[in-house]
């Protein structure tokens, strides 16, 4: 059952420069999409401890086309690092992921997407 919410994001550069005169970069956060949490597979999980990666957790979603190659997933107020997708039968999507931080990005504190997060949680 997909019943879990999440968001994809971007950290993209904007026009702002900051005091050093580089790029200020700020979230791109996507519309809300429900998901499935699925677990991470005992084979899976050994094989990228070989390569030092730890993945902690992965999602299903029903559309592929949902996600469009954001770097982090954001879930519950975490930020994931997405590791790797791969597509199943139909249209599906899993979204394997690593690294929860809880954050300030992660809270999705930007206005307009805590709107998004709050209408999200009222429906």
């Amino acid at each position: 059952m997909r019943d879990e919410v999440i968001f994809f994001m971007d950290l993209v550069p904007s026009k702002e420069r900051d005091a050093n005169g580089d790029p200020v970069t700020r979230e791109q956060i996507s519309e809300m999409v429900y998901a499935e949490i699925k677990s991470i597979g005992q084979s899976e999980f050994y094989q990228a401890q070989t390569a030092d990666i730890k993945p902690e957790i992965r999602f299903k979603i029903t559309d592929y086309m949902d996600y469009q190659g954001q770097k982090y997933l954001i879930h519950e107020g975490i930020r994931y690092t997405v590791l790797r997708t791969y597509r199943t039968s139909g249209n599906e999507l899993e979204i394997t992921c690593y690294g929860g931080v809880r954050d300030a990005i992660a809270a999705v504190s930007n206005k307009d997407n805590q709107r998004k997060v709050d209408n999200c949680i009222k429906h």
